[in-house]
């Protein structure tokens, strides 16, 4: 493969095409569609249709285009974006990853929809073949090395206050907002 402008492009390709494509993130391995095609996310990975799933962002601005981010949200955005925190509010979790391919194939092809690149149920791969593996149906695989670090972690945002949905790469405590 060629380098990250030419796997951006090919990356871009595929999704256009409603093809689901496996990239690297600055947590894990993720398993990325375009929005309107979701739902070929959750066949891929055999994951129940209630759990929903993150929208990665080029810039921490076009969480806007999701939702109206309340005040607590717009700290949360300054302090940790880019960064592994995805921060669910209104029933739509968006992050924002501090990982230059993912904030390139963002802004060229719009928000994506993405997911862990396991079987449901199953350990997340370390490794692009590890998850290859996982869904062979998926052609292009992007590699970025081997990745150990923790899941972002997931917050829920109301109005007046933060619930730590699942601890991971971040630490937020989960506290009323003000």
């Amino acid at each position: 493969m060629g380098g990250p402008a030419e796997l951006v492009e090919m990356a871009g390709v595929e999704l256009r095409a409603g093809r689901a494509v496996i990239i690297p993130t600055d947590t894990v391995y993720g398993l990325a569609a375009l929005p309107e095609n979701v739902d070929l996310l959750f066949e891929l990975k055999q994951r129940p249709l209630d759990k929903a799933v993150a929208i990665l962002v080029a810039r921490p601005a076009d969480a806007e285009q999701m939702f109206d981010p309340f005040p607590v949200t717009r700290r949360l955005m300054e302090e940790f974006w880019p960064g592994a925190l995805t921060i669910v509010q209104d029933g739509c979790g968006v992050r924002c990853p501090d990982h230059p391919l993912v904030q390139a194939l963002a802004a060229e092809v719009g928000p994506i929809a993405t997911t862990s690149a396991n079987l449901s149920g199953q350990p997340t791969p370390d490794t692009a073949s590890e998850a290859a593996a996982a869904f062979p149906a998926v052609e292009l695989v992007v590699d970025g090395g081997k990745l150990q670090s923790p899941p972002s972690t997931v917050v829920e945002v109301t109005e007046d206050a933060i619930i730590v949905l699942r601890q991971g790469a971040v630490v937020v405590s989960g506290q009323e907002a003000g």
